[in-house]
Parts: structure tokens; sequence; C-alpha cells
């Protein structure tokens, strides 16, 4: 999880993450970044999700929760 969480400050370009926050509440958020993240999950996690379902997240650490349950790689 901490090179997810290494990645997800790149691409956000911040220096740490509040992981009770959701993405949208960020101002660094965008749609690019969304599809940054896309990218991601499907080439380093196997898995495919839609813009629509990160905004669906409670927060980012029910995101990373679910990233590691269900990483298929």
């Amino acid at each position: 999880m901490e090179k997810l969480v290494e990645t997800l400050c790149e691409i956000l370009e911040v220096n740490a993450l509040e992981f009770n926050s959701r993405f949208e509440e960020m101002p660094e958020w965008d749609s690019l970044n969304a599809l940054s993240i896309i990218a991601i999950l499907d080439s380093d996690y196997g898995l495919q999700i839609d813009a629509s379902k990160l905004q669906e997240f409670a927060s980012i650490s029910d995101f990373l929760n679910y990233v590691v349950a269900n990483n298929k790689k």
C-alpha cells in the first residue's frame, strides 16, 4: 500500500494525503488526476474502475482498502 500512497501523492502533487478526506475534496483533484489513477490501477493492480467509482469512496482510506483487497497482481 505504501507504493500506492506514494504514487497518489505524485499524481496529486502533494506531500501527504488526508486519508479521511475524499478525492474530490482536494484542491488538486481534477479529471486528469482521475484518469491517471485509473490507468495506474489497471496497469499496476489489475483493477478496472471508472471515474464515477472513484467518487463513490467515502474516503481515500476506503479507496486504499479497496485496492488492497481487490489487487489482482
